[in-house]
């Protein structure tokens, strides 16, 4: 029986990313009333945040959670200021609503 034995070498570059871009994230956080499909920067949980509903042209990414749950943006309208919910159906009362403001910085 003879032993014999092999070695590869194979070289694979790895490009390292330029530059990582800042992020920064900022979230609105509400509860529903079970009774209005409009929401706005008075009805903030300011012991969460405090910056309102930013404008959705100001941000990357919008994000829209209600009871834990992420919306298709077809459900939901943004304004600065406002949330305006486009389903015929309200959310319990004492759902959360939050609302995910993304913003990457080249």
């Amino acid at each position: 029986m003879v032993n014999t034995s092999s070695e590869f070498r194979i070289k694979i570059p790895i490009k390292s990313a330029k530059k990582i871009n800042k992020v920064d994230t900022y979230q609105y956080n509400a509860l529903s009333d079970g009774k209005s499909l409009l929401y706005t920067n008075k009805d903030e949980l300011t012991q969460y945040g405090n910056r309102g509903i930013l404008d959705p042209k100001s941000v990357s990414y919008v994000n829209l959670f209600i009871n834990g749950v992420l919306q298709p943006p077809v459900t939901y309208e943004i304004q600065e200021g406002i949330l305006q919910l486009k389903t015929s159906d309200v959310p319990p009362e004492g759902a959360p609503i939050i609302l995910q403001f993304i913003t990457i910085h080249q």
